[in-house]
């Protein structure tokens, strides 16, 4: 009985699926943000594209997306998006955080 306890802990192991694997300390996945920086909203200012952002305060953010944008200047269509709740992460690549915003306490995470 016991060997087949042991076989079947094995067999069980070795079938489990990669995402029930643990991960070695310090490597991030593709969808956890590694880095964090406080976004300052500006027309002008182009951001690094982001992994998402946390918006600590309720309002109505309006942000220039990635594939909206031109990558150096940043130029592109603003988009708003309303009822943003406290603590929410909008998990969207962002080129700017306009100055017309609403939203505060906003960091960009990468």
């Amino acid at each position: 009985m016991l060997r087949l306890l042991s076989k079947l802990t094995i067999l069980l192991v070795l079938s489990s699926p990669a995402w029930a694997q643990q991960r070695p300390a310090g490597e991030a996945s593709l969808n956890q943000a590694i880095s964090a920086r406080v976004v300052v909203k500006s027309d002008a200012t182009v951001l690094t594209p982001t992994r998402g952002l946390y918006v600590g305060d309720a309002a109505a953010c309006t942000l220039s997306l990635v594939f909206q944008a031109d990558n150096t200047t940043g130029a592109g269509v603003a988009v708003t998006f309303a009822n943003v709740q406290p603590g929410s992460v909008l998990p969207f690549q962002v080129a700017k955080v306009m100055a017309a915003t609403t939203c505060t306490a906003v960091t960009a995470l990468y």
